[in-house]
């Protein structure tokens, strides 16, 4: 049992749901923290959440009742999409636009693969019916409405039993008014229980991105207003009474309403939760460049961390499919703990991006894995020793060995340098994704720190800033429940975005009334008005004949204006343009209320001087080597540890090479470092 000082201290928890396991962190006075691990419950994710909260405040002594903050990140939208588990949707599109989302860009998805194939849409063609109108892109109106013939067509859509309906027509965004009248009409039909305007989910030009956003939001939105409203049941009857947040792809929070409504914006909250918790850690470190590097069993996702602030992206996707809303920029890469070891067509060894998963996961897990895994290099070259978790988790070293000495028998290798082999094959693949969002952004990794975190990311994260250069790996205290840490102090966030068009100085100027628009809004949308609210001004620029923009600060004197956006322009692209004419499209607003950050938990007080609880024989560079075995609860401020040496602690193991050193810090960081 862990203690934490009881009544009126904030006690704060935040949940991770993924698809192997459910992440609790509970976090208390002065920064005292527990983590928890449990079974995730695919068929009723709600039922693990529920769990955990109980069983978490069990162990820490404290009730539900008592909770100040409750924050939820769940992966039950992504899981949706890539099922293909959602909704049963249908459409209405101008006439003449039925087949938006089955054309999407023209564009092969691998132009060099011809067996590779584009994502199925997620509406049918026979659910998409069309309306006879039409709006140019200056919003003005073309075609009348023809009403009469919609309230016709609506009813092909009735045998379809359809759970929800989009309407997504040309121009709307420029002019909403024919989508907001469809809306209605399709409403008062009662053909469907759910219809929503695709201008009410991503208000931007571009209608293959807008109306894929709108799709996705509408596929996902039945289960996840479902999930959210058993969860709230739940936790009221366990006797939570805060309000719940949900994490959104963003980094900030979601009201359980404003998730249920727009879901699409949960997507890829999973992943947000580590980077939000890295870019706080890197200001409370002081580092200016980041890189957060999250390993999990399937994948790695890697962000970039300037000054505090990730790199954020306003289009990404999911499953193949566009998704046309604010998330942190996240790198994903088929590079994790259950990636699997293959030989190509050459003989080569190659690892990824195919994963054994959870079912039936590593050889090493004893679920009925037969491939040679990742996690069972690891274990095989004695990183990993024969348990995890603290001991509720049981790995077979012998059986992952075995395999390893028959398939390394194809290569003419031991069982030992096919393992080495594989970390190496491995440690390339996750450098390439690194350099993806640092060097190909402009950015010398040499000055970078790598935040090293999930339940692999500490064994990977010294080869990684070895090989790269990198001036240090930090670890954080509790790596494999990083993601869930991270939430319990993300921001709420709100995004809103008008499509504009301004070239002139005069237009500029008149944004002003614009982003007054915008912010009526926000301060309608707002839970409590009366916090403490941040009013980001932004405009996407770009020189007229672009494809693309840049998202900059807003500023209303134009020869400012435009010497922010040719900053951004030569640092994305390496150069600007004094000749072309830049123009305006979008104008944005980011509402942000900062949550009162909780303290981290020093460690001032535990003795720096550190033995080794045990050693392991771990397999170095084609050679056994005795290893010391560290317990990293032992750490105190001071501590430092020579490698090459097994730091273990319950949610992960860290690796330390040969020639580098690790010192801890006063809250329990560690640095890794290269040995001078």
């Amino acid at each position: 049992m862990l203690h934490m000082s009881q009544s009126g201290d904030p006690l704060h928890m935040a949940v991770d749901t993924g698809g192997t396991f459910t992440d609790v962190a509970v976090r208390g006075a002065g920064g005292k923290m527990f983590v928890w691990k449990l079974p995730s419950t695919p068929t009723a994710p709600d039922e693990a959440v529920i769990d955990g909260v109980k069983g978490a405040l069990a162990r820490v002594e404290r009730s539900p009742q008592e909770l100040t903050r409750f924050v939820h990140g769940s992966t039950v939208a992504t899981n949706t999409v890539i099922t293909r588990d959602g909704a049963r949707v249908g459409m209405v599109t101008t006439a003449g636009f039925r087949d938006v989302l089955a054309i999407a860009h023209q564009a092969r998805p691998s132009i060099y693969d011809q067996h590779k194939r584009r994502p199925e849409p997620l509406i049918a063609r026979q659910a998409i019916i069309e309306a006879t109108e039409r709006i140019d892109a200056d919003g003005q109106i073309l075609t009348a409405l023809d009403e009469t013939a919609l309230e016709v067509a609506i009813q092909q859509l009735a045998p379809l039993e359809l759970d929800a309906i989009v309407v997504s027509l040309i121009n709307a965004y420029a002019n909403p008014a024919h989508e907001h009248r469809v809306t209605e009409i399709v409403q008062q039909s009662g053909v469907a229980e759910h219809v929503v305007a695709a201008t009410n989910i991503s208000a931007e030009m571009r209608e293959y991105e807008r109306t894929s956003t709108a799709a996705i939001n509408a596929y996902v939105a039945p289960k996840i207003a479902g999930y959210i409203a058993q969860l709230e049941q739940g936790l009221t009857q366990a006797g939570v009474q805060t309000g719940m947040r949900i994490m959104q792809s963003s980094g900030g929070l979601l009201s359980p309403g404003d998730a249920a409504e727009h879901p699409a914006r949960t997507v890829l909250s999973g992943l947000a939760g580590g980077v939000v918790g890295a870019a706080n850690w890197s200001t409370h470190l002081d580092l200016d460049r980041v890189v957060s590097f999250d390993i999990g069993g399937t994948s790695t996702d890697i962000a970039l961390i300037r000054d505090g602030i990730p790199d954020e992206t306003l289009s990404t996707e999911i499953a193949g499919l566009p998704l046309k809303l604010p998330s942190v920029d996240v790198h994903t890469i088929g590079a994790g703990g259950g990636s699997i070891a293959w030989l190509d067509s050459g003989g080569g060894l190659r690892v990824g991006p195919h994963s054994a998963g959870a079912e039936p996961g590593p050889i090493s897990y004893q679920r009925g894995g037969t491939e040679p895994t990742v996690t069972d290099a690891h274990a095989v070259l004695g990183r990993l020793g024969d348990e995890l978790l603290g001991g509720e988790f049981s790995l077979d070293v012998p059986a992952a060995r075995d395999a390893m000495h028959e398939w390394g028998q194809e290569l003419g290798l031991s069982a030992e340098d096919t393992a080495e082999g594989i970390l190496r094959v491995i440690t390339a693949t996750m450098a390439r994704g690194i350099r993806k969002v640092s060097v190909e952004r402009g950015v010398d990794l040499r000055t970078c720190d790598l935040m090293a975190f999930g339940g692999a990311g500490p064994l990977h994260g010294a080869d990684l800033a070895k090989e790269l250069n990198m001036r240090s790996a930090i670890i954080p205290p509790r790596p494999g429940i990083a993601s869930a840490v991270g939430m319990l102090d993300a921001p709420i966030r709100h995004d809103y975005a008008t499509s504009v068009d301004v070239s002139t100085t005069e237009a500029l100027v008149a944004l002003g009334d614009t982003f007054a628009t915008m912010r009526t809004q926000a301060d309608s949308d707002l839970d409590n008005p009366e916090a403490e609210t941040q009013y980001e001004l932004l405009v996407d620029a770009r020189y007229i004949g672009q494809s693309y923009e840049l998202t900059v600060a807003w500023d209303e004197d134009w020869g400012r204006q435009r010497e922010i956006f040719e900053d951004a322009h030569e640092q994305n692209y390496g150069f600007a343009d004094p000749d072309a004419v830049m123009e305006i499209v979008v104008a944005r607003l980011v509402v942000t209320q900062e949550l009162e950050h909780g303290a981290l938990e020093s460690v001032e007080s535990i003795d720096a001087d550190v033995s080794p609880t045990s050693h392991r024989e771990v397999y170095i560079a084609g050679a056994w080597q005795d290893l010391p075995i560290f317990q990293r609860t032992d750490f105190g401020a001071q501590t430092k540890v020579e490698g090459p040496a097994i730091i273990e602690q319950f949610d992960s193991t860290i690796y330390l090479g040969p020639d580098q050193v690790a010192h801890n810090d006063t809250y329990d960081f560690l640095h890794i470092h290269q040995a001078t």
